[in-house]
């Protein structure tokens, strides 16, 4: 056998196994979607909006990724929802105790309000300080575990993130009616 028969089956052998990954990886987030959605059939709502522009924010290196989803946006009495209009991507951020579930993202840091491009009573990491100016000037910012950042460009901000902060019994939270 030559070398560049050798070379071509090692070259066909690992494409092979990045596409069956990066198949394995789809179809783990379809079933974290499906079974998100599969809570928030029976969840109760509280706020809920429609067509939400929801930046996916992480750093890579030494800049910032940010991707935007349209997305529908819904606080229920067990997490706030995130999931895309295209069924192919959201999550929810659990609020009860434990280990996060299929679908579900855990907060690394208390939620933060975005006003005017800025974080409001927080400070941030360094690289997402210097990111915000390039995102949607109001919304919601909550930051995971897993290294993600989301903004959630949610309409009536102040709303949401008081009724966010009083859904997950953060100290101080202001009471919405």
């Amino acid at each position: 056998m030559s070398i560049g028969a050798i070379i071509a089956i090692v070259v066909v052998g690992l494409l092979v196994a990045f596409l069956v990954s990066v198949r394995v990886e789809v179809a783990k987030q379809r079933r974290a979607v499906e079974t998100a959605r599969a809570r928030l059939a029976v969840a109760k709502i509280r706020r809920r909006s429609e067509g939400v522009s929801v930046e996916v924010i992480l750093q890579a290196g030494h800049s910032i990724a940010h991707i935007p989803r349209k997305s529908t946006c819904v606080l229920a009495d067990d997490g706030l929802y995130c999931l895309s209009d295209d069924g192919r991507w959201g999550a929810r951020v659990r609020f009860g105790a434990g280990a996060p579930g299929i679908g579900d993202v855990a907060l690394a840091a208390p939620p933060a309000l975005v006003k005017g491009g800025k974080a409001t009573d927080v400070i941030l990491p360094a690289w997402l300080a210097k990111g915000l100016p390039l995102l949607p000037p109001d919304g919601l910012l909550l930051q995971f575990q897993i290294g993600l950042t989301w903004l959630i460009a949610v309409p009536e901000t102040d709303e949401w993130f008081a009724a966010l902060m009083q859904a997950i019994g953060a100290p101080g939270a202001a009471a919405t009616t």
